[in-house]
């Protein structure tokens, strides 16, 4: 098992032209790799939401205020559950997977105000 992360903005052109850019280009490769690859390796790619890193512990009030409201649940994510994601992924529970873009991002929304 193969794989690599994908912030959850960009993916629907809303960050600026070279970012949405290069995540279109990230997911293109996880799939184009996980058939090259495949049967014997699994590609896939985990694309986080707002999750609560350092960068998120120096961050704005806004910033704050825009991670809860763009969640359907609420809150930042926290590091643990990309862990959990990614630990599960690479397990055999999951060994029918491959090829696909893993959205970790507590309903992650795109059309807020």
């Amino acid at each position: 098992t193969t794989g690599w992360d994908q912030a959850a903005t960009g993916m629907e052109g809303d960050s600026g032209e070279l970012f949405g850019t290069i995540k279109g280009a990230v997911m293109a490769f996880t799939k184009s790799l996980a058939k090259s690859l495949a049967p014997h390796v699994r590609v896939n790619c985990v694309a986080p939401g707002w999750i609560k890193t350092a960068w998120g512990d120096q961050a704005s009030k806004e910033w704050h205020e825009r991670a809860v409201r763009e969640c359907l649940l609420e809150r930042w994510g926290e590091t643990e559950d990309i862990a959990d994601a990614v630990q599960w992924l690479i397990s055999p529970q999951a060994s029918f997977i491959t090829g696909q873009i893993i959205n970790i991002n507590g309903g992650f929304r795109t059309n807020q105000k």
